[in-house]
């Protein structure tokens, strides 16, 4: 086989003679590229016909990814080795999934028993819960949900229980507390019933500065109404047990989180409490199912039928041979609305790398910019640029088969959905230049039933290995994130700048000096 640098020259030939090839035409001269370029995985639908591709494109692209050990490495991720080599640690995010018998040895231990250990803490605790036998400080039941944390600890609950609104424990309410800004406590304490209010930290350190301060501020808030057990109304998800215990938790509502489970890939973990509490154990039982069943194909599925291996390759066509640097997901259904945002974070924080696996500057393009919101909106902001803009921006669209509600309007939807994928492939000729459409505009489109826990659990793990492929072929690890490290440690000699009325200490440059003394002057 040729080694790695061979197949990238490969497919940068390939992709110079690509660029004079209209996806019209392919289609043309083959009527059953549809079906060539799709597959279908339970209730999933996944085609990629509408790509810039041939068969010899998804041939290179697949000789890339062997050259790249890509199932050496699915099988170290599976197995626990420790290919987070940064901070030494294994990933194994698809552990906290896996069946009950499965063995999975972190530092030879069977990690599989403990994961089951807290699943069913957690079913325990939902159950008191909705049974009305878990109560707070005067004794009236828990009906309301407050998540506070930041990044996967709050984005990745959030966007579950709010995709999955139609599935909620009837008179219960959720809410998500993340930024440091007051504003959301402010809205949140106008809304919320301090007696049946439950606020679940969730910090696996129990150090993260804005999930720390918003807490300590809503417990002075519940201090502040008259709460005389705290222990009550505040659970933990850390493994920072004392830190937790001295914050006033009781040790009982502290559940596990494991440094082999990285923030934005831990909502199957304890950090899925709070679906549990909004959808009950057994939708949350279901979510982890589906992406188990997605966690197989990917592990065994042949690579031409592999969905995430195949996006994420198509992903690296566009980003590294055809010089697209920024891609786009529109979900047409409403209930996913938050999944843009949601794998914004999952792929650029992963995959946001300049420096490979040994330690050196990459001289290649990494992660492209993610980005997107819900069609049919999207189509009246910046659809006008995927059709008509200078720029390639391959197009992700995701729509159900079926949704409850008015019938009308979801055909409307899914028409509209078909619709673009076909104009932005096709184009459309014209004598004027204004309404003259290009098309050979890439575009993938998956199709799922209806959106349930086991739909949305495998979606979203199909987005987490697609993930994974993308740090394989660039050679970088998807799984650490020290971006925020260098402004949380600068923050600290900013803040202790502002509470002063003392002169900005000399080693600020002159430029963060001004906006210091512009807060001083209007606040101290």
């Amino acid at each position: 086989m040729p080694d790695k640098k061979t197949i990238w020259t490969s497919l940068q030939d390939h992709s110079n003679s690509m660029r004079s090839i209209h996806m019209r035409d392919l289609f043309q001269h083959d009527p059953n590229r549809a079906t060539a370029f799709s597959i279908a995985l339970d209730e999933l639908y996944f085609d990629y016909s509408k790509n810039l591709i041939t068969k010899d494109t998804l041939q290179f692209l697949i000789q890339l990814a062997n050259a790249s050990d890509i199932q050496s490495r699915i099988q170290a991720m599976f197995s626990g080795e420790k290919i987070n080599i940064s901070e030494n640690r294994a990933v194994l995010h698809t552990a906290l999934r896996a069946g009950k018998d499965s063995v999975i040895n972190v530092d030879g231990e069977n990690i599989v028993p403990f994961i089951y250990e807290q699943l069913d803490k957690i079913e325990q605790f939902t159950s008191r819960i909705h049974q009305k036998e878990y109560t707070g400080w005067t004794g009236k039941p828990i009906d309301t949900f407050i998540n506070i944390g930041i990044g996967g600890a709050g984005l990745g609950p959030k966007l579950v229980v709010d995709a999955l609104t139609p599935f909620r424990k009837e008179n219960t309410k959720s809410y998500f507390i993340s930024n440091l800004d007051y504003q959301p406590i402010e809205e949140l304490i106008s809304k919320i019933e301090p007696e049946t209010s439950l606020f679940i930290i969730s910090s696996k350190s129990f150090s993260t500065l804005e999930t720390l301060t918003n807490a300590n501020s809503l417990r002075k808030w519940m201090l502040d109404k008259g709460c005389t057990a705290i222990n009550k109304h505040f659970v933990a998800i850390s493994s920072n047990i004392e830190a937790a215990v001295n914050f006033g938790i009781n040790p009982d509502n502290i559940f596990s989180i494991w440094d082999w489970v990285g923030g934005r890939f831990s909502l199957w973990s304890a950090t899925g409490l709070p679906i549990a509490l909004a959808l009950g154990f057994d939708n949350f039982r279901q979510l982890l199912d589906g992406a188990n069943l997605v966690d197989e194909h990917f592990k065994k599925a042949k690579p031409e039928k592999n969905i995430p291996l195949i996006m994420g390759l198509l992903d690296v066509w566009y980003n590294n041979f055809l010089d697209a640097d920024s891609h786009v997901f529109v979900p047409y259904d409403e209930s996913l609305r938050l999944l843009p945002e949601y794998l914004s974070q999952l792929l650029m924080e992963s995959n946001g790398k300049s420096t490979n696996l040994d330690d050196k500057l990459v001289d290649y393009e990494t992660t492209p910019v993610f980005w997107g919101s819900t069609g049919t909106n999207a189509q009246h902001a910046y659809f006008q640029l995927l059709h008509q803009g200078s720029k390639l921006i391959p197009v992700d669209f995701l729509a159900p088969l079926v949704k409850q509600g008015n019938k009308e309007h979801h055909t409307l939807m899914l028409a509209n959905c078909f619709a673009q994928s076909q104009a932005l492939m096709k184009g459309e000729q014209s004598h004027s230049p204004q309404k003259f459409f290009p098309g050979n505009k890439p575009s993938n489109t998956l199709l799922y039933k209806s959106l349930n826990a086991k739909t949305l659990g495998m979606l979203l793990a199909i987005f987490e290995h697609r993930t994974f492929v993308q740090g394989v072929i660039w050679d970088i690890n998807s799984f650490d994130q020290w971006s925020v490290e260098l402004g949380k440690k600068l923050a600290k000699t900013v803040y202790a700048n502002m509470l002063t009325k003392d002169e900005v200490a000399e080693n600020i440059d002159s430029s963060t000096r001004a906006l210091i003394n512009l807060y001083k002057q209007k606040n101290l």
